[in-house]
């Protein structure tokens, strides 16, 4: 009404409020009653913005690389920012003129682009594919050395860069290459295990034998020591015999003793001695021709005496 109108701005904006191009009030989420015929604003957006980023590189070995990742980045001195950009806005929208965030953008891809290709420029292809850290290190250290950027108030907070991939041709053939090595080390996998089985299979073998030949050489000696103590049980039965033997014959000797001292006339007497006191009648009698003629010889003895 009458020109003038309600302002609000968002609370992460830095807004500066002129007035027939003079500067009326300024600072963050700035909001009020303005009269738009002689207003004029610029907001500076001061929050943190995420960009993702793709550049290509060259390498040393003449190979294409793209390198993407993301860039961190936020406007910290808005009232520089502001005198080195056009940040106007629409009173009426609230919105820009024009595109100044997009320009920031843009400058800050440049620089990347140019940290990318000269860090890249001395790596060879295999290098440049592990370079990811030393990358982000190279980027920002290529924007904190700009003092372009800072003198425009723009901060980089950091710089992630994510990968590194090569031309898609190249890519099917390191693929191919290493899918070659992996299946190599496999292939040495199998054959080793199957060493190792056959390594284990042996030995296996190795020790069935030798527990074979310990259990013969147990069994040997077992049957030595058996058969020594069979030996030894024989020969001290045989021993034994011997000495019952001998005892057997000197107790014969001991008892026959008298009788081979005494005359035969009276052994022949008394053994018909023992024949009378027997309550048996004679029947039959056989008598040789030794015992006749003992018998002859011991009358004429007698008779002689």
């Amino acid at each position: 009404m009458l020109g003038f109108r309600f302002f609000r701005s968002r609370p992460t904006d830095y807004v500066l409020l002129f007035s027939s191009g003079r500067p009326r009030r300024k600072g963050l989420g700035l909001g009020g009653v303005i009269y738009t015929p002689t207003a004029t604003a610029a907001a500076v957006p001061i929050d943190t913005r995420d960009d993702i980023f793709s550049v290509e590189a060259m390498t040393a070995d003449y190979q294409t690389v793209t390198v993407q990742g993301q860039l961190t980045y936020r406007i910290a001195e808005p009232e520089t920012a502001a005198a080195r950009q056009d940040f106007a806005i629409d009173l009426k929208t609230g919105r820009h003129v024009g595109e100044p965030m997009k320009q920031v953008v843009e400058r800050l891809r440049a620089i990347v682009q140019s940290a990318c290709r000269d860090a890249l420029v001395s790596s060879t292809l295999d290098a440049a594919l592990n370079k990811a850290g030393d990358l982000s290190a190279a980027i920002v250290g290529t924007i904190t050395r700009d003092t372009r950027i800072a003198g425009d108030g723009i901060a980089v907070d950091r710089v992630l860069v994510l990968s590194v991939k090569p031309a898609p041709e190249i890519r099917k053939a390191l693929e191919a290459e290493l899918r070659e090595q992996l299946l190599r080390k496999a292939d040495a996998a199998v054959f080793e295990r199957r060493r190792a089985a056959q390594g284990d299979e042996h030995d296996l073998k190795v020790r069935e034998e030798q527990n074979r030949r310990q259990l013969a050489e147990t069994e040997l000696k077992n049957q030595e020591a058996l058969e020594a103590e069979r030996k030894r049980v024989a020969d001290a039965r045989a021993a034994t015999a011997k000495r019952e033997a001998e005892t057997d014959a000197e107790s014969s000797r001991i008892r026959m003793k008298p009788w081979a001292e005494m005359p035969a006339a009276h052994i022949a007497a008394m053994g018909f001695k023992d024949w009378a006191n027997r309550n048996t009648a004679l029947q039959t009698l056989s008598v040789g021709g030794d015992v006749l003629t003992s018998l002859a010889d011991a009358l004429k003895g007698a008779k002689a005496g």
